[in-house]
């Protein structure tokens, strides 16, 4: 997955239609979840035991701790 891609997902789980990444501001805790659901899809067992991603609750914080994972890359 890209930059792109992690954009793309999270934009259709908190129902925007915002192109930059700066208007992510912070989501509720259920779009929060849904977000986290909608990674594990993608990444079987390997988005839940990632330290911090419950607590990552903004676009910026998920796309740093994934492309320190090699989860998303930096392109």
């Amino acid at each position: 997955m890209n930059r792109k891609d992690l954009k793309e997902l999270i934009k259709n789980v908190i129902n925007t239609q915002e192109n930059d990444k700066k208007n992510f501001s912070e989501w509720d805790s259920l779009a929060h979840l849904s977000i986290l659901m909608e990674l594990e899809k993608r990444f079987p067992n390997k988005i839940i035991p990632i330290n911090r991603i419950a607590e990552a609750n903004n676009y910026n914080e998920i796309e740093k701790i994934l492309i320190s994972k090699k989860l998303v890359t930096n392109d």
